[in-house]
């Protein structure tokens, strides 16, 4: 593995680098989507500006670095060696600048700090309220903004950077995202109770082809767990519905007769009611809930704390 080298320079050095290397944030800005894009007429239309401007500012901004950026390509246009080198930096670059700004314009609305959290609907009803009564009277300074979507739109929100914190199903390959296991939960074959064909106490992977079947949408959550077990069993499963929302998924059982797979969390009233019935899997299945951070994201206190609390709730409450 490649190690970074580099001897960080000093405050000095950096001023005087910077008097003399400066680039134009507008021409990278340019530059970036011309070369994204691969198009001049895209990055016009993105940016509302003239092609002629467009190409004059490039044509600029190569002249400043002294090296050719753009090569022409029938009806687009491809980065060089040298402007691959810069797209890497214009894309970081131009990302930390909007997040500086971004912090800028939150510091003027006074010492409060912010955190964000994506998680799923049954463990957004079980364990957040708790949650959030716990840290607004710890941390009454700090603002809590929670968001609730599927299992597989969570992990979206968290890996592009939408939120600080994130309930995720997926066990982590990347560096990037550090994650913590919360617990375990199974997933069961849920339905109304008169449904016939959940009668028996357990169902069998095979039998799961006979049934109406509800499945999630979205991917990177419990959409990619249930296609993994199917697989194990060499089923072959198109439902005619897909969709993330608990609460559809849970009143198309109560009206049509449809079955789907979900924790107990999900249903707990229905259940409670007698209304639905849950039968675990033969072999059984279960999913992992972590909680997970980008590690490059700034550990502010609010992170820290939210993370801390969560913790404690969960970890109390599953004792």
């Amino acid at each position: 593995m490649a190690t970074d080298k580099r001897v960080p320079r000093t405050a000095s050095e950096v001023t005087a680098v910077a008097s003399s290397r400066l680039i134009d944030s507008r021409r990278l800005l340019y530059f970036m989507h011309v070369a994204q894009g691969r198009s001049f007429t895209a990055a016009e239309a993105a940016l509302d500006i003239a092609q002629s401007a467009l190409s004059r500012q490039i044509r600029q901004l190569e002249t400043d670095l002294g090296t050719k950026l753009l090569e022409r390509r029938g009806h687009g246009v491809e980065p060089t060696a040298t402007g691959r080198v810069l797209l890497q930096y214009a894309v970081e670059v131009l990302d930390l600048m909007g997040t500086a700004v971004d912090e800028v314009q939150q510091s003027k609305l006074g010492p409060r700090d912010r955190v964000s959290l994506a998680v799923s609907r049954p463990f957004s009803t079980t364990y957040v309220p708790d949650v959030l009564m716990r840290f607004g009277k710890e941390y009454p300074h700090i603002h809590v903004s929670v968001f609730e979507a599927s299992s597989g739109q969570v992990y979206e929100m968290l890996t592009s950077g939408a939120v600080d914190l994130a309930v995720v199903l997926v066990q982590a390959n990347s560096p990037k995202i550090s994650t913590t296991k919360l617990f375990d939960e199974a997933l069961l074959v849920t339905g109304r109770s008169d449904n016939p064909d959940l009668q028996q106490e357990v169902v069998k992977r095979a039998d799961l082809a006979g049934l109406e079947l509800i499945l999630p949408a979205a991917p990177f959550g419990t959409r990619g767990i249930l296609e993994r077990y199917f697989e194990d069993g060499d089923l072959e499963i198109d439902p005619g519905l897909r969709f993330d929302s608990v609460s559809l998924m849970k009143e198309m059982i109560r009206r049509e007769g449809y079955s789907a797979i979900l924790p107990e969390s999900a249903c707990v009233a229905e259940l409670a009611s007698g209304e639905f019935v849950a039968r675990p899997l033969k072999p059984s299945l279960q999913r992992t809930l972590r909680l997970a951070h980008l590690r490059d994201k700034r550990q502010s206190e609010a992170l820290t704390a939210l993370r801390e609390t969560l913790l404690s709730v969960v970890m109390e409450q599953s004792a």
